[in-house]
């Protein structure tokens, strides 16, 4: 199941991801749903599942952007201001790579979370069963 930009837009609502990085994120989360269900989300046709797998689609992709933008940044040294009192005058600074640092996932977790969204949206339907 191939998603557009266009769609990701106007039915999922989406506007985290640019276009043209939405090709990437989009197919890194359809192989990573297709591996998660064992490639039966491929022989689909119900509407309702494939209106699921297509939103399931859509935030592993944001989770994975997301995720991306805070490594990219996750160098960038330069300081925020945290707080600033009127009087007497104080101003407090944080560094903006210990905060992005704190929230970038390990690549495990990142699985994990990957994997709890496509439960969470597949599972009721058996696609995500192992066995026979």
């Amino acid at each position: 199941m191939e998603i557009t930009y266009i769609n990701y837009q106007k039915i999922y609502g989406g506007n985290i991801i640019p276009n043209n990085s939405f090709k990437k994120y989009s197919s890194n989360a359809s192989s990573r749903i297709a591996y998660f269900t064992s490639n039966r989300v491929s022989k689909v046709e119900n509407a309702e599942i494939l209106l699921n797998v297509f939103s399931a689609t859509c935030e592993i992709a944001e989770l994975l952007y997301n995720q991306d933008q805070l490594i990219a940044k996750q160098n960038d040294d330069t300081s925020t201001k945290a707080s600033e009192t009127v009087g007497p005058h104080s101003v407090s600074y944080v560094n903006k790579s210990n905060l992005q640092s704190q929230r970038i996932m390990k690549s495990n977790e990142l699985e994990q979370e990957c994997y709890k969204i496509c439960s969470r949206y597949l599972a009721k339907y058996g696609l995500m069963y192992r066995g026979r």
